[in-house]
């Protein structure tokens, strides 16, 4: 059985737990033809994650899990042969081969237009952007994502600086980070960021309310504004301690 946190994941950019503006500046980067890199900072568990997915979801389409590729950084902290894994997942054919990840076109790489979403699989901006940019030939159809770039260490950083300057014009890459001043300027100036703050408790509250009420659950009173406040901001720990003690 999934866990409340995938049950009731954001499926649209208004459902974002986050300031409206915040909201605004995804979709608008998302419904782009010619989207930029981008860099989603923030503490942890304000919707980073859940953000990247709704911004995948809009710009590559109902197929997109095929053509978004995700690497999490914090694996690879301290970790033996860090860095093979590392190359290994931005050369596929080996770190000696000229092609890359961000350079590879498939037939996945452009079935957006010929895909169909499932039923209850709505795009997040209420549009599939096939339909927002008609005029549009060379559209993005490849993500990289890098969860928590900002534990990379200079080491590796500068490595996807060469790839974001020789990338293909198909591909675009998304940073997570909780401090993105780590980063090496030339991946933040080469970036949008988008800087997303800590939930306000009474947003969380209002988020465990509503999960509440679809559960059919009957908590005492005081105890959702009791774990807002324990939670510090994180609504990912919020909604987990309400599965929890649920």
């Amino acid at each position: 059985m999934a866990s409340w946190l995938e049950s009731y994941a954001p499926r649209r950019f208004d459902e974002l737990a986050m300031d409206e503006s915040i909201r605004t500046n995804l979709e608008k980067v998302s419904i782009q033809a010619n989207p930029p890199h981008l860099i989603l900072a923030g503490p942890a568990g304000v919707g980073k994650t859940a953000a990247w997915r709704l911004v995948a979801r809009q710009i590559l389409g109902p197929s997109w899990h095929s053509t978004a590729h995700v690497l999490q950084a914090r694996d690879l902290a301290k970790t033996a042969g860090a860095m093979k894994k590392f190359e290994d997942f931005l050369r596929p054919e080996g770190s000696s081969s000229k092609d890359t990840l961000a350079g590879r076109s498939s037939l996945d790489s452009f079935d957006a237009n010929l895909t169909q979403a499932s039923e209850g699989d709505t795009p997040p901006a209420g549009k599939e952007n096939r339909d927002i940019n008609r005029d549009e030939t060379h559209q993005v159809s490849r993500l990289i994502i890098i969860e928590d770039a900002d534990l990379l260490g200079p080491t590796r950083q500068p490595y996807l600086r060469r790839m974001m300057e020789s990338t293909s014009s198909t591909s675009r890459f998304i940073f997570t980070a909780r401090s993105p001043s780590r980063l090496i300027d030339a991946l933040r100036s080469r970036s949008k960021q988008i800087r997303i703050s800590a939930t306000p408790n009474n947003t969380i509250t209002a988020r465990l309310e509503t999960i509440s009420e679809k559960e059919d659950l009957a908590p005492v009173r005081g105890i959702l504004g009791d774990i807002s406040h324990v939670s510090n901001g994180n609504l990912r720990r919020a909604v987990f301690l309400l599965e929890l003690l649920a």
